[in-house]
């Protein structure tokens, strides 16, 4: 496997390169390797497929006026026979291309490989930020909703991130006209 050719070649780097041993230069070769092995993993790995639903609309005025809560449920698939644990994520939902909120996770997702998985996420909407968003997209009678997220990989060589537009979907007044297009994680 293309990773493991990479670890071995960080050992012998290390090992047989005295010339690398400063501290400068050997941290700088480090990077320069995780970003190479970033690539070629990138480019083995097929995409993620990514759908969701909002499952609960939480409003509580006599807690708060500016706060609205969604319960957001994804459900997704992995292709790969590459398995792995997001240690951390972060997302952003985006109305009209416009961030109406950022919410975090810091509970550790397991990706399983060549199979389907799910999770659940909280999304707080802060109502007197986004309600001119919220206000032109009702006004429009249609609203494009995207979801960005950021993904955290604790590894041994590192934290990799990696941030890739998850899904977006078009919803219009009318039922015919809903349409969803799911993307794919790359």
């Amino acid at each position: 496997m293309l990773f493991k050719k990479y670890i071995i070649a960080i050992i012998i780097t290390i090992t047989f390169s005295p010339m690398e041993l400063d501290a400068q230069k050997w941290k700088k070769s480090l990077k320069d390797i995780s970003k190479k092995v970033t690539k070629e993993v990138v480019k083995e790995i097929k995409p993620l497929s990514v759908d969701f639903k909002v499952t609960k609309i939480d409003y509580n005025p006599l807690k708060s006026l500016n706060k609205l809560t969604l319960t957001i449920d994804f459900d997704c698939e992995n292709p790969n026979s590459l398995g792995l644990t997001f240690n951390r994520m972060e997302f952003d939902l985006l109305v009209n291309d416009q961030l109406v909120s950022k919410f975090y996770n810091e509970k550790k997702i397991r990706v399983p490989k060549k199979d389907k998985f799910s999770f659940q996420e909280k999304a707080e909407i802060k109502l007197l930020e986004s309600g001119k968003t919220i206000f032109d997209a009702i006004r429009k009678n249609k609203a494009v909703y995207t979801i960005v997220g950021k993904y955290f990989i604790d590894s041994s060589l590192g934290t990799f991130t990696f941030q890739v537009k998850l899904i977006e979907k078009e919803v219009n007044k009318s039922l015919e006209s809903n349409s969803a297009k799911p993307k794919t994680v790359k």
